[in-house]
Order: structure tokens, then C-alpha cells, then sequence
């Protein structure tokens, strides 16, 4: 007669535990990096919604106070020798930031560049501003000298931590929206904005140039990258009084609006490391996925 063996214990070999330990190990190692890039693109995509809200809405108070938001800014920044109504301009923009204040008063291309690698350097982020190209060749690319799109003014922080720079030629409003963190790239963290009249509004949001009237000023997103690529930040609108037209081949609004990173921009084809881009991705997921 059989009896039961009481003494019989139950559990898992050495081995079945390790291979476990492996298929978790595995699981973690292709979610995890997909959650961190799905958390740092989401965290990229709220701070720029908050700037934007941020920079409408001072659009909206300039349009009450000033009477058209495009049309002020660029009766400050018209002449660009002369620099007090520049200052003035972004004085009182930043003056609508909460804790908007100067971080460094130096102005010139030079002084600007240095400075801001600086500041860049001593937040522990790379020395930027960098372009990026989802496809291409390379999608770092140092940007050539000194150059910078807002060179030209002021360096300032707000309570957020944002780094704001300005640009004389089009009272062009740069705006790295984490401040020193990385990335430090253009469409990325950093990005554009330039005043338009109810005219330029009419022009090259709607393709309305005959109805100006129907639309009020505007703070606009547009394309930092193409502004500064061959200094286009610094191209002027040119208006035809007689024609009430604008009649230049090129300018700096050519590049406004610019779509909302988060929309439908990245170009279709493969990156700069082969991998496909479609016209669904967004600048900041592929830039998180391939840097």
C-alpha cells in the first residue's frame, strides 16, 4: 500500500526562476524606453501649449491696449538703429510674463551666442541651439558661427524658467520652453513668434489680402529653423501703399504659421538614420525616438 509523501516540496527550479527574471527583463527593456519617450514628448507638448496660450493671450491685451498688436510692434522696431523703441518693445512684452525679467542685458550677435551657451552649460544642457532634421543629412547640425535667429536683443526669464530672446528686424519673440534642459533645438524646445498686423493676418493666415478689416492682430508660431536658415528672420514684409498689397518675393512671414508641433509636420521618408517618417509623426516624438 502507497501513503502520500508528505516530505514532497513544491517550488520553482533555478532555472525557471532565471528564465522568468530574463522575460522581464526583456518586457521592461522594450516598454519602459517607449513610456520615458511617450512622458518626455508629452511633457515637451504641454510646456509649449502653456507658452502658446501664454503669447496669445499677451497678443490679445496689446491688441486692446495698443490697438493692433502687429502694427505696434513694428512701429518699435521699424528702424533698426534705433534700439531704445526695440527695448521697449521687449520690455513690455516681458513686462505681461509672470517674473519676466532681464538675465543678461548685453546686446550683439556675438555676446548673445556666448551668453546663451553659457546659460545653457551652467543648467547642465547641451550648448544649443541646435537645428534638427527628421531626414537629411544629419539630424545635428550645429548652427554655422555665432549666428542665432534673436540676436540681437536681451536675454530673459520668467517664473516658468523659459528663456526669451528677441529678434529687432521682425520683433521676432524666441522662447526655449524648458529653459536650460535639453533638448535646446529649433521646433523642438525652441521656438518663434512674430507679430502680425490684421493685414499680415489677412495675408498669411487666411490668403485674404483684400479683407484686412475682417481680422484683428496676432502673435503667430512660425517656422524658427527656416528663419533663421540665410538670415530669413531678418527679411521684412515690404507693403505697397498705392496697391495696399505686399509686394515682396520673400520675407520672413513666408515661413507663418508654422503647424503645432504636435500636428501633422514631419516630412515623409526616412530619417537621417534610415529609419520612416511619416507625415503622422511629430517633431517631438522623433526627435526623442532617433537623436
Amino acid at each position: 500500500m502507497f501513503g502520500l509523501n508528505l516530505n514532497k516540496k513544491s517550488g520553482f527550479t533555478l532555472a525557471e526562476i532565471m528564465v522568468t527574471l530574463g522575460l522581464i527583463g526583456a518586457i521592461s527593456a522594450l516598454t519602459i524606453p517607449t513610456l520615458a519617450y511617450n512622458y518626455r514628448s508629452k511633457v515637451l507638448e504641454e510646456q509649449f501649449r502653456s507658452t502658446y496660450s501664454d503669447i496669445k493671450q499677451i497678443g490679445t491685451m496689446l491688441n486692446y491696449q495698443k490697438g493692433d498688436v502687429g502694427e505696434y510692434a513694428y512701429s518699435l522696431t521699424k528702424d533698426n538703429s534705433d534700439y531704445a523703441k526695440f527695448n521697449q518693445w521687449q520690455t513690455e512684452f516681458m513686462s505681461m510674463l509672470n517674473g519676466g525679467n532681464r538675465f543678461e542685458s548685453n546686446q550683439g550677435v556675438a555676446a548673445i551666442a556666448t551668453q546663451l551657451s553659457s546659460i545653457y552649460k551652467n543648467g547642465g544642457g547641451s550648448p544649443g541651439p541646435y537645428r534638427f532634421a527628421l531626414n537629411g543629412a544629419g539630424n545635428l547640425q550645429k548652427l554655422a558661427g555665432s549666428n542665432y535667429l534673436c540676436d540681437n536683443g536681451q536675454i530673459w526669464l520668467d517664473s516658468k524658467g523659459r528663456i526669451w530672446t528677441f529678434n529687432l528686424e521682425n520683433a521676432i519673440i524666441c522662447v526655449d520652453i524648458n529653459g536650460s534642459g535639453n533638448p535646446n533645438r529649433y521646433n523642438i524646445d525652441i521656438f518663434a513668434f512674430i507679430p502680425m498686423s490684421s493685414k499680415m493676418v489677412a495675408k498669411w493666415l487666411y490668403n485674404d489680402e483684400d479683407n484686412p478689416n475682417n481680422y484683428a492682430g496676432q502673435i503667430v508660431l512660425c517656422n524658427a529653423d527656416a528663419l533663421h536658415t540665410d538670415n530669413l528672420g531678418n527679411t521684412r514684409p515690404t507693403w505697397d501703399g498705392t496697391a495696399k498689397k505686399y509686394t515682396n518675393a520673400k520675407s520672413a512671414l513666408d515661413n507663418c504659421p508654422f503647424n503645432f508641433p504636435v500636428d501633422n509636420i514631419a516630412p515623409p521618408g526616412k530619417s537621417a538614420k534610415g529609419k520612416d517618417v511619416t507625415s503622422s509623426d511629430t517633431y517631438w516624438k522623433k526627435y526623442i525616438e532617433y537623436k
